[in-house]
């Protein structure tokens, strides 16, 4: 499986984002949860406003655009949103966040 360095843990404190664009132009939106580290489509897919802007409570992701609201874990659409989110899997290893595809 090959993995794609997104950035340092310490780039990104709990409950907080980090947007960074990959070697193949893919923009991607590093999420620090209570639970740990996830990635997703850096644009919501509702009127394409940064996600990295938004918040995030537990593993609940919120578009402060219109509150359209995701499961971090999966793309889960919550509440208000009416498309899922695309999700990334990720490592975390030797305090590097990757990509893992």
């Amino acid at each position: 499986m090959a993995k794609t360095l997104l950035c340092k843990v310490s780039d990104v404190r709990v409950g907080g984002f980090k947007q960074v664009e990959t070697g193949d132009g893919r923009k991607v939106c590093v999420i620090h949860a209570e639970s740990g580290f996830f990635a997703c489509q850096a644009y919501c897919p509702h009127q394409g406003a940064a996600l990295c802007e938004g918040s995030v409570d537990g593993a609940t992701l919120t578009c402060l655009e219109h509150l359209w609201q995701w499961d971090v874990r999966t793309g889960e659409m919550l509440g208000l949103a009416e498309k899922r989110l695309e999700v990334y899997l990720v490592s975390v290893e030797k305090g590097s966040v990757f990509l893992k595809s």
